[in-house]
């Protein structure tokens, strides 16, 4: 009997403290996000609004800048993406071709919204939007019917057009160096490209 009173002396004020412990975190975790919630909504209806910390608001959108990838970075992507284009088509793989097409094309328009006016050669702006509306209208739609209609010399032909169409586009932002070729080497090993292939199941 002793030992077991001894244990509630121990226990039970160790157990009492666990509970108000937890409780008064709980209060103030809810008291803090209750306190932000204002501040969040004010934010969304964006600066000079009521209650809208406008210096937070313009350090937020310089951090997002800051953090924002280039334009080589997304470009990389889509060579990637294209160059894997190639060897799916090669291979009549349809599905994944369509797969690398469409990832190719929201790559690009990711690369647009990231900046949709360079500046060329001479100086001038170049203004991305009209040049790659021209491209998705024309080179890309052949690309995208002759996959659909799983036309193997159709593709082959629309690789080479968007390839000038894309190299066009470089050119105009004064970056004629980069020119573009029909891939000789896979951009990755991982991704199986026969269509005839069973593993994994």
């Amino acid at each position: 009997m002793p030992t077991s009173n001894a244990l509630v002396r121990v226990v039970l004020p160790a157990v009492l403290g666990a509970l108000v412990g937890a409780g008064a975190a709980e209060y103030r975790h809810r008291a803090d996000v209750g306190a932000a919630a204002p501040a969040e909504k004010g934010d969304l209806r964006g600066a000079g609004a009521p209650g809208v910390n406008d210096e937070a608001l313009r350090a937020d959108v310089a951090r997002l800048k800051a953090n924002a990838p280039s334009q080589s970075h997304t470009m990389s992507d889509v060579g990637y993406h294209w160059t894997s284009l190639w060897f799916a088509g090669e291979k009549k793989n349809w599905p994944l071709a369509k797969f690398y097409f469409d990832e190719t094309r929201q790559h690009i328009l990711w690369t647009i919204r990231l900046r949709p006016v360079r500046k060329g050669a001479d100086g001038n702006d170049v203004n991305l939007v009209p040049i790659f509306e021209g491209i998705d209208t024309s080179a890309f739609k052949a690309m995208a019917d002759a996959i659909q209609g799983q036309d193997a010399q159709a593709f082959a032909a629309a690789y080479r057009m968007t390839l000038d169409a894309c190299y066009g586009c470089h050119k105009a932002s004064g970056k004629p160096y980069l020119r573009p070729m029909i891939p000789t080497a896979a951009a990755q090993t991982i991704i199986n490209v026969d269509p005839a292939a069973t593993w994994p199941q």
